[in-house]
């Protein structure tokens, strides 16, 4: 005897024999999509499918989505995993669909966009190590631990951050990544100072069932204009993702493991204004900026067996605004090295559409469905606080805890930075 696929009829063959002898009176595995009462015959048995349509065993998004495009005989007669679906009792059909959904997929955007997000912090820190200011107004309110009227500056800052991006049936993605940012600049006149900069960091990803990579190159440049108390600060930065995915799916009997590798993008670009209010030693800086951030990934196919994927291209943009607050205290202590801590907090707000959406289908004897991840959040708070030492005109050293919050997400961040002036 021998198990096999679901015929265009929609019975389920559950055995064929060359002789089936005294029948089957009752099924005790109760099949969610299934009239649990054998229909036999001399040579098989077999269950009738019900009217249950399969999406009714799940209530998220993405899982009603392939539960609807995969509830056809066609599709079910062609893959196993369908078919174990198919067979699947109440309690399990929830969490097949689910995993056959794979709607971690979509929430790698938005993962990916909060993963170089401290790249972009760490260009902005370095342009605020720029505001020691020039001409009549270089003695006020000084920012920086240590500083000087050099031409030149290289700088380094290690990276670390983390977060979760939270979505329904509780699948939440965890992110950290850790990197290296090197970057360089000079002074281009009494006002002008531009730089460039490099980075590489690597991201784990975890969700249920799911585990990836992500390794990141980013480049960047920056420019910052200081008319006394009045500061403009500008940066672009563009970063090549290469990411890998690995997936489980087990229930009812089947198995597989399924593997991805994709290519993906990130472009962010920034403007900001603020104006100092302090004086002496004192920073007071309200700030406002506006943003854009662009993620693009290829398309790319898992693989594995019956629950491989093939995952559409998806690319995404946004601009937002800030609006915030800064401030800083310069202390000199009794060796000659300065200390100066810093606070600043903002509010950001994204502007368009929020939903982060994948589009995907089963290699085998699949369509197309879309699956819904976690939504940019329209509003959080960021927060930055830190300690700069300065040890000596041309070196110092910083320390700075990042977070943001957000309705859907939370991330932190803790950055220490060296700097060189000559």
């Amino acid at each position: 005897m021998n198990v096999i696929d679901l015929p265009d009829n929609s019975v389920y063959t559950v055995l064929n024999a060359g002789k089936v002898e005294d029948g089957f009176e009752q099924v005790t595995s109760n099949p969610a999509f299934m009239t649990p009462k054998a229909s036999d015959s001399d040579t098989q048995v077999a269950l009738p499918r019900n009217d249950v349509p399969l999406e009714t065993a799940d209530t998220s998004t993405s899982g009603q989505a392939l539960a609807r495009n995969v509830d056809t005989s066609k599709t079910i007669t062609a893959n196993a995993a369908i078919n174990a679906l198919l067979a699947s009792n109440k309690t399990t059909a929830s969490i097949a669909i689910e995993q056959l959904s794979a709607s971690s997929n979509a929430n790698l955007a938005k993962a990916t966009l909060s993963s170089v997000s401290p790249v972009s912090a760490s260009m902005l820190s370095a342009m605020h190590q720029l505001d020691n200011g020039t001409g009549s107004f270089s003695n006020k309110a000084p920012r920086v631990a240590a500083g000087s009227e050099n031409s030149s500056r290289v700088w380094l800052q290690a990276l670390g951050h983390g977060g979760k991006v939270e979505n329904d049936f509780d699948n939440t993605l965890k992110h950290s990544t850790q990197g290296l940012v090197l970057g360089a600049d000079w002074r281009l006149d009494q006002q002008w100072h531009a730089g460039v900069m490099g980075g590489k960091s690597q991201t784990q990803l975890d969700a249920r069932q799911f585990d990836g990579d992500l390794d990141s190159w980013h480049l960047g440049a920056y420019a910052v204009r200081q008319d006394g108390p009045l500061a403009l600060r500008l940066g672009a930065t563009y970063a090549s993702h290469e990411g890998s995915s690995k997936r489980r799916v087990a229930f009812n009997g089947f198995s597989d493991r399924l593997k991805g590798s994709y290519d993906a993008n990130t472009q962010q670009a920034f403007a900001e204004a603020g104006f100092n209010l302090g004086s002496n030693n004192v920073t007071i800086e309200p700030f406002a900026g506006v943003g854009y951030q662009r993620y693009q990934r290829e398309k790319h196919t898992e693989k594995g067996g019956d629950a491989a994927l093939k995952v559409h291209g998806q690319t995404q943009d946004n601009f937002s605004s800030t609006f915030g607050l800064r401030a800083a205290k310069l202390n000199t202590l009794d060796n000659g090295m300065r200390l100066t801590p810093r606070f600043s907090a903002g509010w950001i707000h994204i502007y368009g559409e929020l939903d982060s959406e994948t589009r995907q289908q089963l290699v085998k004897g699949g369509k197309r469905f879309d699956i819904a991840g976690a939504g940019l959040d329209r509003d959080s708070l960021s927060l930055d606080a830190g300690l700069d030492l300065g040890l000596s005109a041309n070196h110092s050293l910083g320390v700075g805890v990042t977070g943001e919050i957000g309705t859907e997400s939370r991330s932190h961040g803790v950055m220490g930075q060296w700097r060189m002036a000559f």
